[in-house]
């Protein structure tokens, strides 16, 4: 059934706050967890619109208990509310439930802090992590009573920007967003929410505060400034500046030194549980691994690392503002971090006798596993969780990710001896070059964990095996490869479920249609982008969630706009056609991703660049080795 669109005017000037707050209040009896739409947390920050430049809404496109663990909206929302003359309030997107009930009454979706309807907002800001959220853009805008298509805004609408991992392929909400900021956002967001801010209360056009911004930041990308060109057969062709003054390439930023930028010690305290309830601390940022699969790694480029004594002290005041018992040592591989024996340990003496747990939600499979101190002391015991990815080492020379068992079942074992009492471990199916051993072995590496179980408790040990499918993604080396076809990902995951002996051993592998859509929506161009506006329109969002989910929606999303999805989804591109992100520069440059696509057929990997070689992969050499040489200068203590 297609859902009528939300036709909202623009709010009345009295509707907001407490006025606005008053009629919602009666919509939220009986709504899934009422207290994520009402604000008013431990260390919220609110300030009086009159005496402000600017205000930006941060929306994370899904609902409170997931964006409100999203370490890089905590940072924005610190960097922001530092500066006098402006303003970041949150906002989330509501559960189907509380959203039905604001379009039966027509009322506008609200920041949380001062209760003002987002139209009103200079700046909409939406982090996109995942591709699955897209529509969740969509509904987030249409129950703001925004036009869904940036060319229908009005000139007092607010400027809408998107950031993250899922910006770096731009062209599937290309009709939608004003701008893509790209990379690291702590020292864009506020010049760019100020300039925003000052250029409408100068009442300049939208398209003209919009041409103007991404004229003036070289990490802004501005889609609807580009023409999308086709050949006559409808393959694409490439893309085409409209105006004057923009970058060729529009390169994304980064912070240099970690230890100097700005970091939230007071973030807010969540009223109800969400997923990652905990204080974290980011200990690095980048990879120096380059896994053929991982787009983390290769857009986060370079390394970059935060002191242990820097830790220590924002550990100290996050605990003294929250109370969180839980600290998280946060990174793409945190075992990876080459001062985390003394950080864990100077940690521990800040805390002891507080109960304060230490979490490392990110540990890399190395040699460094093995000497984890996972003695038992403060805090709780729960389960170690690891990301082998493949279980084989031919599979493993193919994506790059040199791991070896015996270290992973080291950490297990240990991990067991010291109180741990369950095992987690990811990996995927499906990856280019992958043959039916490949899928013996995720088997195979889970029941040996158990087993290790058995050898030191006498029982078999509770392993959760949690089995993606292969997505391709933008700016990695399998960026021209297509995923499986969705009977043969159907067929693989019944086979691995097969192999299954060991009772204790729980193997859960990831919804095949979503997968599928996954891969669309990652390489996507503004064909698909049309679909997306489709699928909407016939009522799709929070597609991440399976109750929500609704495959047959989707086909016909695309049927509609003329697409074959299942061959959108699988063709594997060839090295010279052009792609729908070529005007970004995420660092790793074409010919080194072509380099890296070619060894992988080769089965030759790639060794990491922790040392003194580099790999020219495209990122500032000198900013490399900058960073890597003053590594050993940092304080231990």
């Amino acid at each position: 059934m297609v859902r009528a669109m939300h036709t909202l005017t623009p709010p009345a000037t009295d509707l907001s706050g407490e006025a606005l707050f008053a009629r919602i209040r009666p919509l939220l009896a009986g709504v899934q967890t009422p207290a994520w739409y009402i604000g008013g947390e431990v260390n919220e920050i609110v300030k009086q619109p009159a005496t402000l430049l600017g205000r930006v809404a941060l929306i994370y496109p899904d609902n409170y208990a997931i964006g409100m663990s999203h370490y890089g909206l905590k940072i924005l929302y610190h960097v922001v509310n530092q500066q006098p003359d402006l303003a970041a309030e949150r906002c989330f997107t509501p559960f189907p439930d509380f959203a039905d009930r604001l379009r039966a009454a027509g009322l506008p979706l609200y920041s949380l802090e001062t209760k003002t309807p987002l139209a009103r907002f200079d700046v909409l800001a939406f982090t996109l992590q995942a591709e699955l959220t897209l529509t969740n853009v969509l509904e987030t805008l249409d129950l703001s009573g925004i036009a869904l298509r940036s060319e229908q805004r009005r000139d007092d609408d607010p400027v809408v920007i998107v950031g993250g991992a899922g910006a770096w392929n731009p062209q599937t909400l290309a009709e939608v967003i004003d701008l893509v900021v790209l990379g690291d956002g702590e020292e864009t967001i506020v010049p760019l929410v100020r300039e925003a801010a000052k250029l409408r209360r100068d009442g300049v056009a939208r398209r003209e505060i919009v041409i103007a911004l991404a004229r003036q930041f070289g990490c802004v990308y501005a889609p609807g400034l580009w023409d999308e060109q086709r050949h006559s057969d409808g393959r694409l062709a490439g893309y085409l500046p409209r105006v004057a003054g923009l970058p060729a390439k529009v390169r994304g930023a980064y912070v240099f030194d970690l230890d100097a930028t700005e970091f939230p010690t007071a973030p807010i305290v969540p009223h109800t549980r969400v997923v990652h309830d905990r204080v974290s601390l980011e200990v690095m940022r980048g990879c120096v691994h380059g896994c053929r699969f991982c787009q983390a790694g290769m857009i986060t480029r370079p390394w970059r690392i935060r002191s242990p004594k820097k830790l220590v002290e924002l550990a100290r005041a996050s605990y003294l503002a929250t109370g969180v018992d839980e600290i998280g040592l946060l990174s793409l591989s945190t075992s990876d971090y080459p001062y985390l024996q003394q950080t864990i340990a100077l940690l521990r003496k800040e805390f002891a006798g507080k109960e304060v747990h230490l979490s490392l939600p990110s540990l890399r499979v190395n040699e460094q596993l093995r000497l984890l101190p996972f003695e038992n002391g403060e805090g709780r015991k729960g389960g170690l969780t690891l990301a082998p990815e493949v279980a084989t080492d031919r599979l493993r020379q193919m994506i790059s990710k040199p791991i070896k068992n015996e270290d992973l079942y080291a950490g297990v074992r240990e991990a067991f001896k010291n109180g741990w009492d369950h095992v987690k471990l990811y990996f995927m199916i499906g990856v280019p070059g992958e043959i039916e051993s490949d899928v013996d072995g995720i088997v195979e590496m889970a029941e040996n964990c158990a087993r290790i179980g058995k050898e030191i408790h006498g029982r078999y040990a509770e392993v959760h095996a949690a089995v993606s499918t292969f997505v391709p993604k933008p700016f990695v080396p399998y960026q021209w490869d297509g995923i499986l076809p969705l009977d043969e990902i159907i067929a693989r995951q019944r086979y691995l479920i097969s192999l299954k002996r060991i009772k204790s051993v729980r193997i859960d592998c990831h919804r095949p249609e979503q997968s599928f859509l996954e891969a669309i929506l990652a390489r996507g161009d503004r064909r698909v982008g049309a679909a997306v506006i489709r699928a909407h329109e016939l009522g799709a969002r929070f597609d991440e969630w399976g109750e929500h989910f609704n495959g047959e929606r989707w086909k016909q999303a695309f049927a509609d706009c003329g697409i074959d999805w299942a061959g959108e989804a699988t063709r594997s591109w060839s090295f010279d056609e052009p792609l729908p992100w070529d005007m970004l520069d995420a660092g790793p440059t074409r010919e080194y991703l072509i380099e890296e696509a070619k060894k992988s057929r080769a089965a030759i990997s790639t060794q990491n660049c922790f040392g003194a070689a580099c790999n020219r992969c495209g990122v500032d050499t000198k900013d490399c080795f900058d960073l890597k040489h003053a590594m050993p200068l940092l304080p231990h203590v």
